[in-house]
């Protein structure tokens, strides 16, 4: 790689209105969400998360320096791939304010899109989430906690800088179905969804504050539920909660007792314990079997 970078030293790209670097800084400004064909990356994470989900990316921006110090990553790329530009080229085409060296465009079509498999049986689903990084960090638990796929009910956008930064990576290796439109389309897909959960087998649980009085059934602590079972977990926005037709359809309810105190908690905070509790069930089931 050495040699490479010295071989086309020449080709550096040190002007900020290049087209390809403007293609890049258009994905900064969010002017790019309407080609839905791409998505950028930046850093060095992103792209081994990217790599290690085996798909690639279609173009890179990167720095003669970070080539020569990550020469053993830069060895799984297409060369013809690379572009060289100056750092600060680089800084002015993306979004984070001191990038690590690289960047590049992704295709969307690469990324796993929801196919049900009979074998998921345990699916989240997220109502309206707004925030960015509690969109990322609700990826991550899900992919440690073992999900099989997302719902997303509208929400932020998973494929923003902001979300995959948050999730590390987490959104290359789970399948997700972003439903999109006006409230009442995403509300009604949303229904037809779980409805087509429910129909196979899937226990669906609304999540609710304790101290919600709007709540028609009295909340489980989320412990006194069967886990083993095929579950499809709603989480819902930040601000509203899961909304009301959602919860009208499917009013099983789970909580996590905490001080009265404290009106509610984030949704990514709640999240931990919820999905995770599958795991520590099904690690429990193990150990006792073994004794």
């Amino acid at each position: 790689m050495l040699k490479f970078v010295i071989e086309n030293s020449f080709l550096k790209i040190t002007s900020k209105n290049n087209n390809l670097v403007k293609r890049f800084r258009s994905f900064k400004s969010g002017s790019s969400r309407k080609n839905r064909d791409f998505f950028c990356i930046e850093g060095t994470h992103l792209i081994e998360e990217l790599l290690k989900s085996g798909n690639a990316p279609s173009k890179i921006l990167v720095t003669d320096k970070w080539l020569i110090k990550n020469q053993n990553l830069s060895k799984k790329f297409n060369k013809s791939l690379i572009t060289i530009v100056s750092e600060e080229v680089l800084a002015s085409a993306i979004s984070t304010i001191n990038p690590d060296g690289i960047a590049a465009l992704v295709e969307i079509s690469s990324i796993p899109n929801y196919q049900f498999n009979i074998k998921d049986d345990f699916v989240l689903v997220l109502d309206r989430i707004q925030d960015p990084g509690n969109m990322g960090n609700l990826f991550r638990t899900a992919l440690a906690a073992g999900v099989d796929s997302i719902f997303l009910a509208g929400g932020a956008y998973p494929l923003s800088q902001k979300v995959l930064r948050a999730s590390c990576g987490a959104v290359f290796h789970l399948p997700f179905l972003r439903i999109e439109g006006t409230e009442e389309e995403i509300i009604n897909s949303l229904l037809e969804s779980l409805s087509k959960l429910s129909n196979v087998g899937f226990e669906i649980f609304s999540t609710s504050s304790q101290n919600n009085k709007s709540s028609k059934k009295s909340p489980k602590p989320y412990w006194e539920i069967d886990w083993t079972k095929r579950t499809a977990l709603i989480l819902g926005n930040e601000g509203q909660g899961i909304h009301e037709k959602i919860q009208e359809a499917f009013n099983e309810t789970i909580s996590i007792p905490h001080s009265e105190l404290v009106e509610s908690l984030n949704v990514a905070c709640v999240s931990v314990p919820l999905l995770l509790e599958r795991k520590r069930v099904a690690y429990t089931s193990k150990y006792i079997d073994k004794k």
